[in-house]
């Protein structure tokens, strides 16, 4: 058979994260530094075993077992807005959908909004699934220039691609904006204002994912796009994959009532709906537990470990590596020096059977970022970072040639 794919197809390539992770999982003593994982201890086994229970004995078949409304469940999405106003300030008229995770929205998003070969704006580093996202639908993914040193993108050179955009193809800018994938980089409340003001200026729309927005170890949240927006131009994207369980497949997005409405059409045409079993069950996991406790539970549990792994950074040496420290989310960004031979340094660690994900990986060009390295926290154990650094000091001693050439 000559099978005869759509045109959308041909930029699509296999996530390198999925597979990188799939390989992994089959590996029993690898330690992972990949996987954008929740360790099984960060589930909350007790209380989801007693919601079960009790939703199969105590809510109506027919809600929890039937078809249900697109936008979701109605008690979820209340609660939903009402934690957004609580804990992250969001106060507006808009309402929410209940979205198969965050990618889904950005899925979603795309399709309402883009034309092939329309421009989508992002970080240079980013989230691979958001750059399919984007490639599947014939737009174009672009990449604007990041300022690592100040965490966010460049603003001057932002402007300069919307001035220059005569033809008004660039219908979006998609944001990671606190505890970056994969930087761990959080922009800075001026820098955020500034950035609305630049796209209300030019009339794009900027997509605010948000997946790790809720996982905050040190110091004060930094407010929200969405809380900056007078005028419905801010999508905004959260999930429960990292504070609930990944395999809920549970996110959430706000928008005006004009773009919810063609975003809840497109969502029909691709599922129906999401998941109404796990949509009661966290209705009831925030209506009648403890759902914030749960949350800080998690922040204490990964801020032991974010900081096991600085610790074990900051004991090599800071000229053949260094890294942005985050200040929450699931990831460090490490840049290794120039000398480092990376080809030798990815062989040492695969040797030492330690795993990290390439920086090329989560460009958006897929080069650039040939001496940056992702590293995730939150997976490994205490001792597994511990053990998992010191091998990638050695990987890292080992491959460079500096070093190599002074020894001869």
């Amino acid at each position: 058979m000559n099978y005869r794919f759509a045109n959308r197809m041909l930029g699509m390539q296999t996530s390198p994260l999925r597979e990188n992770a799939k390989k992994n999982m089959e590996e029993s003593e690898v330690i992972s530094f990949a996987y954008g994982f929740p360790p099984t201890e960060a589930f909350p086994m007790e209380t989801l075993q007693e919601i079960s229970q009790k939703i199969y004995t105590e809510v109506d078949p027919q809600l929890l077992l039937q078809y249900g409304a697109t936008e979701g469940y109605p008690v979820l999405r209340e609660l939903i807005k009402e934690r957004l106003a609580t804990i992250n300030h969001i106060e507006n008229d808009e309402e929410v959908m209940v979205v198969s995770g965050s990618t889904q929205a950005m899925d979603v998003a795309v399709k309402v909004l883009c034309n092939e070969g329309d421009i989508v704006l992002c970080e240079e580093m980013t989230f691979s699934g958001a750059v399919n996202a984007i490639r599947g639908y014939g737009a174009v993914p672009q990449a604007v220039p990041m300022k690592i040193e100040e965490e966010s993108i460049d603003l001057e050179v932002l402007e300069e691609m919307l001035r220059m955009d005569i033809h008004h193809r660039i219908k979006m800018l998609y944001l990671i904006p606190t505890f970056q994938n994969p930087l761990g980089t959080s922009i800075p409340l001026e820098k955020r204002q500034a950035i609305y003001d630049i796209a209300q200026k030019y009339d794009v729309v900027i997509f605010e994912d948000d997946p790790y927005g809720d996982l905050l170890y040190e110091g004060d949240p930094i407010p929200k796009i969405k809380e900056m927006d007078t005028d419905g131009r801010v999508i905004y994207a959260g999930s429960f994959s990292k504070i609930l369980a990944p395999s809920t497949r549970l996110g959430f997005v706000m928008a005006p009532d004009e773009l919810l409405e063609k975003l809840i059409l497109a969502k029909q045409v691709s599922d129906s709906h999401s998941n109404f079993y796990w949509q009661v069950m966290l209705a009831e996991f925030m209506q009648h537990y403890n759902f914030e406790a749960h949350v800080d539970f998690l922040k204490a549990l990964y801020k032991e470990n974010l900081t096991a792994m600085m610790d074990g950074l900051d004991r090599l040496p800071s000229e053949k590596i260094s890294y942005i420290k985050p200040t929450g989310g699931y990831f460090i960004c490490c840049k290794l020096t120039d000398t480092i031979d990376m080809k030798k340094f990815y062989q040492y660690l695969e040797e030492d059977k330690v795993v990290v994900i390439p920086g090329n990986i989560m460009s958006v060009k897929g080069a650039g970022y040939d001496h940056y390295i992702r590293l995730n926290f939150t997976k490994p154990t205490v001792e597994e970072i511990i053990t998992g650094i010191e091998r990638l000091g050695k990987a890292v001693d080992k491959a460079d040639m500096k070093e190599i050439y002074r020894a001869s």
